[in-house]
């Protein structure tokens, strides 16, 4: 899942095509999590407003209570990209607002990243580090484990915006700003009312824009999962693969903080 100032991460991990890849990485997961195929329940034709298009997102997803029942996620995957020479893999735990997400490169280095609730931080060799740069609001948003039943409240304006093409498909298109200040697109698919993608400004003082599509969904026995993600800005491009999930219970104690990032606190 989303985008910060340049830190040990970004420069040691390659993981995102953003400048600080441990909220971009997480929202990536994040945004998988709830993206789902519809059936044809509501025609075309009768969706023109926010409510039409979230309702029909939910309704793809298996409705409100499938997605509230999602209390706890396990993902496994790999990474591949621009600049990488040997795709990483990488194991993804989060319960509503917070992740985890360890990855590990070719050569054997590990790269860890989280949110206890408050803090977001990254481990990598060069040592740890906290997240300054990003607002506190879109940590704790790509942390949102049902963040498509809350998505309306992220936004102080969230606006329908007509039919648009994203990535050679034609959807509706959400067009909004957040509450801290940033342009957010949402593109849903008309003819099966999937999630096609975003098009955002990074959640960091660049103002870069970045976008991620969806595709090849599957089921894991929960909520349809897009297999392939993949999040461009730039030239720069990372393409998650998400071979497994799982939604067995992850414990609490999973996200307390390690005691290098303390150690700064």
């Amino acid at each position: 899942m989303a985008s910060k100032g340049d830190s040990k991460a970004s420069r040691s991990t390659s993981v995102s095509p953003y400048r600080n890849p441990r909220t971009a990485t997480r929202r990536v997961l994040a945004m998988v999590i709830l993206a789902g195929a519809a059936p044809g329940w509501l025609h075309a034709s009768q969706i023109n407003s926010v409510d039409a298009v979230l309702d029909r997102y939910q309704h793809a997803l298996g409705g409100v209570s499938a997605i509230a029942k999602v209390q706890s996620i396990t993902m496994r995957g790999e990474i591949d990209g621009a600049g990488m020479t040997a795709k990483a893999s990488f194991v993804f735990l989060a319960k509503p607002f917070k992740t985890l997400i360890k990855i590990t490169r070719i050569d054997g280095t590990e790269v860890s990243a989280g949110f206890d609730g408050t803090v977001s931080w990254s481990i990598d060799p060069k040592g740890a580090s906290i997240d300054k740069d990003t607002a506190p609001e879109a940590v704790r948003r790509d942390a949102d484990l049902q963040y498509a039943l809350h998505q309306p409240t992220y936004f102080k304006k969230l606006e329908f915006a007509g039919v648009t093409d994203f990535e050679g498909h034609p959807c509706y298109w959400l067009h909004g700003t957040t509450h801290w200040g940033k342009d957010n697109s949402q593109f849903y698919n008309v003819q099966t009312g999937l999630l096609e993608g975003y098009r955002f400004q990074v959640d960091n003082a660049s103002g870069a824009v970045a976008t991620v599509q969806f595709q090849d969904y599957k089921s894991f026995g929960g909520p349809l999962v897009a297999t392939k993600v993949t999040s461009r800005s730039g030239d720069r491009w990372r393409t998650f693969t998400y071979t497994s999930v799982s939604y067995a219970p992850v414990a609490d104690s999973v996200f307390d903080l390690p005691q290098a990032v303390k150690a700064l606190l």
